[in-house]
């Protein structure tokens, strides 16, 4: 498949009135949330429309269709509604009508050097430029090549897509505090992969996987589960016994992990930690990554390389040390999946 083109040609700048204008009928900024577009109203309430929208006409419908710029749109649709004066029409720049593609991608490439949408939204775009690509032409390279997006977030994206439209429309609802974040559902379908395959007793007991999925987001909202990195608690549980000296041991530890996930499921009061916590008294992974860190920061102190950092080869591997210590870092803390709100003073 050839390029798309990104770039529209024959720009014409007009002041179009709001009436001969419909908003984008893909646009991936599903969400508009409250105080944003407060502070963009107040804006153009003060300043007017600074920056032109970009629209292309739709022959069919003999309007205009916005591609950039329906925040500014709506903000003064609302501001002709309170009755303020010179807000009916807006600037906008005319470029020749793009294929569905092109213009979803333009989309992409705008709002990557601006404010990201939110996952949700980002994903169900991402599978309309799957859709037009078809499936040889969709690999996450040739997305990654096309969107902007990371591999790691078109990854995060590709597991969204594998709910079932119910759970994805729970994290578009406008209220944002009613919205379910995007994270809980890609840190929950490692745990509900499990529940599937070894406990099918358990998953038939709450009614398929979408049972097991509706009790998982009960925990949440009676906040059970208080965070999302919370999940990984979980999996770690379960994983952890792989890692005992002999196999009598893992298999006493898989079946106790195995146990406690039953209980947590069935009791939707039972907090994560809570239950899981108890399994982490010997940790082994911990104190032998404690040991590894501790021998490889002083052994390389004491080599005394300074002088040494000329050499490419050297530099980069350190890098690539830095690179993975960095990605861990952000995974203990969370803060490559961030943790959900909780009240001021709880803890995660």
């Amino acid at each position: 498949m050839s390029q798309p083109n990104l770039t529209p040609e024959h720009q014409t700048l007009k002041h179009l009135y709001l009436p001969e204008i419909l908003p984008s009928d893909n646009n991936p900024r599903i969400l508009f949330d409250k105080a944003p577009l407060q502070e963009l109203e107040d804006s153009i309430r003060a300043h007017n429309v600074l920056v032109p929208i970009t629209v292309y006409y739709d022959e069919a419908l003999k309007r205009f269709r916005i591609i950039d710029g329906e925040r500014r749109y709506r903000c003064c649709k609302t501001l002709t509604d309170e009755g303020v004066q010179d807000r009916d029409t807006i600037p906008a720049n005319v470029v020749d009508p793009p294929d569905p593609l092109s213009r979803v991608l333009y989309m992409f490439v705008i709002h990557k050097y601006r404010e990201d949408w939110e996952l949700m939204p980002t994903a169900l775009s991402l599978q309309d430029v799957m859709s037009e690509l078809g499936e040889e032409e969709a690999d996450n390279r040739r997305l990654k090549e096309l969107t902007g997006l990371g591999e790691m977030q078109i990854e995060r994206c590709r597991i969204l897509l594998k709910f079932p439209k119910k759970y994805q429309n729970m994290s578009l609802l406008e209220d944002s505090q009613k919205r379910m974040p995007a994270n809980f559902w890609i840190e929950a379908y490692p745990l509900l992969n499990y529940v599937d395959s070894n406990l099918p007793e358990m998953a038939t007991k709450l009614g398929g996987r979408d049972g097991v999925t509706d009790r998982l987001v009960e925990k949440y909202e009676m906040k059970a589960i208080r965070s999302v990195i919370h999940f990984r608690r979980v999996m770690d549980a379960l994983t952890l016994p792989s890692t005992r000296e002999t196999t009598e041991e893992q298999r006493a530890g898989v079946k106790e992990a195995q146990r406690v996930l039953t209980g947590w499921l069935e009791n939707k009061h039972l907090e994560t930690r809570t239950a899981f916590d108890p399994l982490f008294r010997d940790d082994k992974r911990v104190v032998r990554a404690l040991e590894l860190c501790t021998t490889f920061r002083t052994r390389l102190e004491a080599l005394k390389i300074d002088n040494a950092l000329d050499r490419q080869e050297l530099r980069n591997e350190l890098e690539a040390v830095g690179t993975t210590i960095n990605r861990l870092l952000e995974r203990l803390s969370g803060a490559e999946q961030p943790p959900l709100d909780l009240p001021s003073g709880e803890d995660e």
